[in-house]
């Protein structure tokens, strides 16, 4: 990031930033409560209320509002008083969390800025090869289509058929015919967690992993309610390498924190060595 895009950046947060600017804003509304020099206007309380709330509901928010925000007022003007007046230990914890949050935010509004939020595909991949060993699994993840029906239905070898297939017009078919399945799940392209799948469905409790559940494995189960026929396409066990596509959210999360701090440590070495070349930062 060039000095001059930098600074330009620098002007408008600075200019736009109010919780730079000195002084508390005025406050024109109606003053609700006091508590010595402390008051609590009607503004302090916008959006406190959910919306379609009844008149008595909103007059006891209201009141616990108020007296939470009073209790707070009475037990800080306390603590003023009862506390040591020069207390170092105090003094440096506040003096450190205004700076904190001062240099919090100002980062993230310009992070907000200036932070390039898109991620190709190829960067995904580029950095899933680079870091395969940091993304194996815990968990057993499978590929599968499954569909339920009546015990009394008289396509069941038709739909056995049209499961274990992988034509498109096939699954075209299984598409088309949903309608007549109690229940069903016909998306093999997605990896979901076998626990997760074995929780929505107890009739696949009983199947061990990876034993029986493989790679275009073919189970038929039934139970009181109807007929299950499940088609496992592909199979992921505990250790290997999670797939590119089941945590592609989470390298895209990683891939941006990485850019954030790459931007962040890139603001202070500007302002640093701006700051050496001027004169403003000088080690004795």
């Amino acid at each position: 990031m060039s000095k001059s895009i930098f600074y330009s950046a620098l002007l408008i947060l600075v200019t736009s930033c109010e919780f730079l600017g000195s002084g508390t804003p005025q406050k024109n509304s109606k003053v609700v409560a006091r508590v010595y020099d402390a008051k609590l206007h009607q503004e302090d309380m916008q959006g406190l209320f959910p919306e379609n709330l009844s008149y008595e509901d909103s007059i006891v928010l209201t009141r616990n509002f108020i007296n939470s925000w009073a209790k707070q007022q009475l037990l800080f003007r306390k603590s003023k008083v009862n506390m040591p007046t020069e207390n170092n230990a105090m003094e440096v914890l506040v003096a450190k969390y205004r700076k904190d949050l001062f240099i919090n935010t100002f980062k993230e509004a310009l992070i907000k800025q200036k932070l390039d939020t898109v991620v190709l595909k190829e960067q995904l991949l580029a950095y899933y090869e680079s870091n395969k060993e940091s993304f194996k699994l815990n968990e057993v993840l499978i590929q599968f289509k499954f569909v339920k029906t009546s015990k009394k239905q008289k396509d069941r070898n038709r739909w056995k058929r049209l499961l274990r297939s992988n034509k498109p017009a096939d699954l075209q078919l299984l598409a088309e015919s949903e309608a007549q399945f109690q229940d069903s799940f016909l998306n093999d392209s997605v990896w979901v967690s076998y626990k997760k799948v074995a929780e929505e469905l107890p009739i696949l409790g009983d199947l061990k992993v990876p034993s029986w559940v493989r790679p275009n494995a073919f189970f038929q189960k039934s139970d009181s309610e109807g007929l299950y026929y499940i088609h496992i396409k592909e199979l992921r066990t505990k250790n290997e390498i999670a797939p590119l596509e089941y945590i592609e959210e989470t390298l895209e999360e990683m891939i941006l924190h990485q850019r954030k701090l790459k931007l962040v440590h890139t603001i202070e070495d500007v302002l640093v060595d701006d700051a050496i070349k001027n004169k403003q930062f000088e080690i004795y």
